[in-house]
């Protein structure tokens, strides 16, 4: 991966498809400056076809958004388990988890990517840089992220032996 640089993109083209991504349209509604400031902490990066942008095992604290092109999610094996397309965010389950990456995730074209180190969302106390309604506007995005991801995997395998179970798990506990 490498950082994406003036030369290679306008900056009003990077705002644009940065402006197409859910979450930070819901930030930018919310307080155009926290939208800013929350961009002055994010890289812009380029990963080539075929190249891995993480790695199954990998302990990393960064989120990443999908601007433009498409990412495969891939078994051990390598097979695609499921495609990301741009606007989309990956990387969710570590943060959740606090655990290591639990797939490999590689480009499936050319693509541009934004990344994000969670560390700015981790300390709810700590409102310096990151304000709390942003903080509840990304946990928001995580929880419906993993939630669709679980969606997703029900689909495909109705039968398997946790799907019993997430229809018991409880989300609220008062």
């Amino acid at each position: 991966m490498d950082q994406l640089s003036s030369e290679n993109y306008s900056e009003e083209e990077l705002q644009r498809l940065v402006r197409s991504v859910t979450f930070f349209k819901d930030i930018a509604k919310l307080s155009p400056d926290q939208f800013d400031l929350i961009l002055t902490v994010c890289r812009f990066v380029h990963a080539d076809a075929g190249e891995a942008v993480m790695q199954k095992g990998d302990t990393a604290s960064e989120l990443f958004f999908l601007l433009k092109g498409q990412m495969s999610v891939c078994a051990d094996d390598g097979t695609s388990l499921n495609l990301i397309h741009p606007g989309e965010v990956f990387g969710t389950l570590s943060m959740v988890t606090g655990r290591s990456r639990s797939a490999t995730v590689k480009a499936e074209s050319d693509v541009i990517l934004l990344s994000i180190d969670f560390k700015y969302f981790n300390d709810i106390n700590d409102n310096s840089l990151v304000t709390l309604n942003t903080k509840l506007v990304a946990y928001r995005m995580l929880v419906h992220n993993v939630r669709w991801t679980l969606e997703l995997n029900k689909m495909q395998d109705p039968v398997h032996e946790l799907v019993p179970k997430l229809l018991k798990l409880s989300l609220i506990h008062i």
